[in-house]
């Protein structure tokens, strides 16, 4: 007796082709589902590598990210962009500096990966932070203006002055020259620990003194901010950004223009004229002459192309009613430049919260 089958080959390869495609369709969304897992897993490694470039990069360069505050404000903020996303740093003070202890800060760092090409998945954000504390560079400053090639003052007006015009530090030297090389008319003296400090030969203030001039005049031992000839004397700076002070390299003689502020160096003879003002540092490689009633709040040292070997003039304080003074704030602002930031050991955190 034959059974009647007409019909059942249909059904049974529907059946079939349904399975098979519920079977495929799941492992199509197993394949994806792990793709995207592990898509996210790369990316929040990737953005967790952001964070730590950012944290880092902000520490070693935030002066190029034209952050110049030195030591560092309250809050500074910067979003650095990196391969593959960008870092969000965020740098607060925590703590003010406390006598011989440096300001704190904290900083964090979110970094953010780009968006990624699949749909409906976000751009991967992690966050890592640290404490840092401020490490200001260190300058012996012997007296309000040192000669190599000893100092002349002609006339009884104006001041040179080693007392701090800040009251922060000890009071120096008004002046500070080699033995017998100090020269005065009209009854003028300086002021000071002592008012004139004779410091012996010149090759005893080379001792006394370790200054790399050599480093510094082959840029090797400062990275200047503007070099002349070459760029610009930057007046307009100066009047618009009070917390600018940079370090301007002169590459032979160099009469100031204006007013300004950070640390100069001038490898020749330099000139003051008029009321012109500079707070911070002058470094000049042989003679300094101040012409007018100009006034210099910080620390000069002339003569110093002794320590290359060579011959230095006198360097002359003319006539006039000028100010030349020792003040630690403004040596301490003019060697902010550098200073840096100092990641302290053992405080790292990850996931700080943002």
């Amino acid at each position: 007796m034959e059974t009647n089958r007409e019909g059942f080959a249909i059904p049974v390869a529907l059946m079939v082709i349904g399975f098979l495609s519920i079977s495929l369709m799941g492992a199509f969304t197993r394949v994806d589902n792990e793709f995207r897992v592990s898509t996210n897993r790369s990316k929040q490694v990737d953005a967790y590598a952001l964070a730590e470039t950012g944290l880092q990069r902000f520490v070693v360069t935030r002066g190029e990210l034209g952050l110049t505050a030195n030591p560092p404000i309250a809050a500074e903020s910067a979003r650095i962009t990196l391969p593959g996303g960008f870092a969000d740093v965020i740098l607060q003070r925590v703590r003010p500096e406390i006598g011989n202890d440096p300001p704190l800060y904290l900083i964090r760092s979110r970094g953010t990966t780009t968006p990624p090409a699949l749909a409906g998945m976000r751009p991967a954000q992690h966050t890592v932070a640290q404490y840092v504390a401020w490490r200001p560079a260190t300058m012996k400053v012997i007296g309000g203006w040192v000669s190599f090639g000893g100092l002349r003052k002609n006339g009884s007006a104006g001041t040179i002055s080693g007392e701090d015009g800040c009251s922060q530090k000890a009071n120096v030297a008004g002046v500070g020259v080699p033995d017998g090389m100090w020269n005065s008319s009209g009854g003028f003296q300086p002021d000071g620990t002592p008012p004139v400090r004779y410091m012996g030969t010149q090759d005893d203030m080379v001792d006394e003194m370790p200054i790399d001039w050599a480093g510094m005049v082959a840029q090797t031992a400062i990275t200047p901010d503007i070099i002349i000839p070459g760029q610009s004397y930057p007046s307009a700076r100066f009047n618009s950004d009070p917390n600018y002070w940079p370090v301007i390299y002169v590459d032979g003689n160099f009469s100031l223009p204006s007013n300004g502020r950070g640390t100069l160096i001038v490898t020749g003879n330099m000139t003051i004229s008029g009321s012109n003002k500079w707070d911070g540092l002058i470094l000049v490689g042989n003679a300094l002459t101040s012409n007018g009633n100009n006034n210099v709040q910080g620390a000069v040292i002339s003569g110093l192309n002794y320590l290359l070997g060579q011959s230095v003039n006198e360097s002359d304080a003319g006539n006039g009613t000028k100010t030349y003074q020792y003040n630690s704030c403004n040596v301490e602002s003019a060697l902010g430049r550098f200073g840096s930031l100092a990641l302290v050991e053992n405080t790292w955190v990850d996931n700080w919260p943002w």
